[in-house]
């Protein structure tokens, strides 16, 4: 693993990437992780999403393409088939949204579950299948996407690390610790 490229994205953000890398997101908490992949191609992305929806017209944040769902979505599908990856192979994981504050749950369920809730609809709006589904809970997590292999690794403060071998997933919502 020493010899991976570690590419690292921040809120707003995604990247896509081919051939030995580990692509990851450190700290997400309320936020979602979106991973579309090509199991077949071993390629994937990963995106930082901060809010659900699509960006307003007045919203002037240009440089994080990621900040809205829908535009993330849009964003990595279309990084992704510029690498190669076929449309009817096109896989998802989704991870984040917990609530970590008692007063982010009190409001309206909070922004982490609107934005986990939104981007599976849009998923099956595109008719992407969801292999792995781990959000909610009261835990951040880090995330690491091993390429070509697909491989998922979630990090929690209480639980520690897992991995969740996506090539071979199956739908599957693992319940947060």
């Amino acid at each position: 693993m020493a010899d991976r490229l570690l590419k690292s994205v921040f809120i707003g953000e995604f990247i896509t990437g081919s051939g030995e890398c580990t692509l990851a997101v450190h700290g997400l908490g309320s936020c979602a992780a979106i991973i579309l992949f090509d199991p077949a191609r071993g390629l994937g992305g990963l995106a930082h999403v901060l809010l659900p929806g699509r960006r307003p017209a007045g919203d002037r944040s240009d440089e994080l393409p990621a900040k809205f769902g829908e535009n993330a979505l849009e964003a990595l599908q279309k990084g992704l088939l510029e690498l190669g990856a076929s449309p009817e192979d096109l896989r998802a994981a989704l991870l984040g949204g917990a609530h970590l504050f008692q007063s982010e749950m009190d409001v309206d369920r909070g922004v982490g579950h609107r934005n986990t809730d939104a981007l599976r609809g849009l998923l099956a709006e595109k008719g992407i299948q969801l292999v792995a589904d781990e959000t909610g809970g009261e835990q951040g997590r880090t995330v690491f996407l091993d390429l070509p292999e697909c491989v998922l690794r979630v990090r929690t403060l209480r639980s520690g690390w897992h991995e969740i071998p996506l090539k071979d997933a199956t739908h599957r919502r693992r319940s947060p610790g």
